[in-house]
């Protein structure tokens, strides 16, 4: 049986509209107080010469009010605002409610643990749609590779989790992914489209999403490397993501693929997406930083957007990284 659906996506729906009604709540208190502090009576407004006259009408001026100044115009301001107010809080305290009873309707907990609760005899026959987080991570993690080769005479660098990397920088990056229980592959391959391809092939490239647990994005840079010792290179063609089309298709449309490896490869636990991570060392570099804008400018083009599914970290000699910065970035991102 053709299997049409790998795997679905992570289902996120409920920390966001959870975060909804915590805005709509904030908004809702706020205005509740603006309104409780607003001036009395009823707005009118009257064409007059090409332009308006404001009235304030209450209980003593009678139905037409008494005629708003110029100079007090921040009266008919305010009026209009708390008329506005309350409307709009209405509307809101509609959407709240709306929202929460949809909270209370949407488990998402019985797809998602509908796989882990069968029999494991049936457990090794299934592929499930939904994969229970745990299972996830540990299929995501058990993917076999094989990454670059080091140089013989390169520093043998180890990180926390006991393996060997490039840099002290990317030490830094991979033990506070280590500590924060982000799973990550280090220079993972990816076959990507490199070139000058047309639109049509970075739409063929862009099509292939984040798939079940073995897949995910196909993002990636080529680390061509630098001129110092013990930090990373930056140069090398870009590549977008795995097109459809043949190899015939490929070069018509001005492209070919390439296998290039990004630092790291993560796993957003939460949402069941990849990111790539990619640390560009010798920014002080101008020949560095030339290939850096073009391996920018490629990622662009080949759909990966920065803080979305792609990051970065930079240093020069003088600035190398903040470990600081690192742990800030993984609390936005996580």
């Amino acid at each position: 049986m053709e299997n049409v659906i790998e795997h679905l996506p992570k289902d996120c729906v409920l920390p966001l509209l959870r975060g909804r009604i915590a805005d709509l709540s904030a908004v809702e208190a706020a205005l509740s107080k603006r309104l409780s502090r607003a001036p009395a009576g009823v707005l009118n407004v009257s064409p007059h010469r090409g332009g308006f006259q404001y009235f304030r009408a209450t209980a003593k001026t009678g139905r037409k009010g008494e005629y708003i100044p110029e100079e007090k115009m921040s009266l008919a301001a305010a009026i209009a605002q708390r008329d506005y107010d309350a409307k709009i809080l209405a509307e809101i305290q509609r959407l709240r409610w709306v929202l929460e009873k949809c909270v209370e309707k949407y488990d998402v907990s019985i797809a998602e643990n509908l796989y882990a609760r069968l029999h494991p005899a049936r457990r090794s026959l299934v592929t499930p749609l939904v994969y229970p987080d745990e299972d996830f991570v540990a299929r995501w993690s058990a993917v076999k590779y094989a990454g670059r080769d080091f140089d013989a005479d390169g520093p043998v660098l180890m990180t926390a989790r006991g393996e060997r990397v490039r840099s002290k920088s990317e030490i830094i990056i991979a033990d506070a992914l280590f500590r924060r229980g982000i799973p990550y592959r280090y220079e993972y391959p990816h076959e990507l489209l490199a070139g000058a391809c047309d639109a049509g092939a970075h739409e063929l490239g862009a099509a292939r999403g984040a798939g079940g647990p073995a897949g995910g994005v196909h993002a990636a840079r080529d680390n061509a490397g630098g001129a110092r010792a013990g930090r990373r290179g930056g140069g090398g063609s870009l590549a977008g993501r795995r097109g459809a089309g043949g190899r015939g298709d490929l070069r018509a449309r001005g492209c070919k693929r390439v296998v290039v490896y990004p630092d790291f490869t993560c796993l957003n636990v939460r949402t069941h997406q990849e990111f790539v991570w990619e640390h560009f060392g010798m920014i002080d570099v101008p020949e560095y930083c030339q290939n850096m804008a073009s391996k920018m400018e490629m990622y662009l083009q080949n759909g990966f957007c920065m803080g979305k599914n792609f990051v970065m970290t930079t240093e020069t000699h003088d600035r190398p990284l903040n470990s600081m910065m690192v742990e800030k970035m993984l609390e936005q991102l996580v």
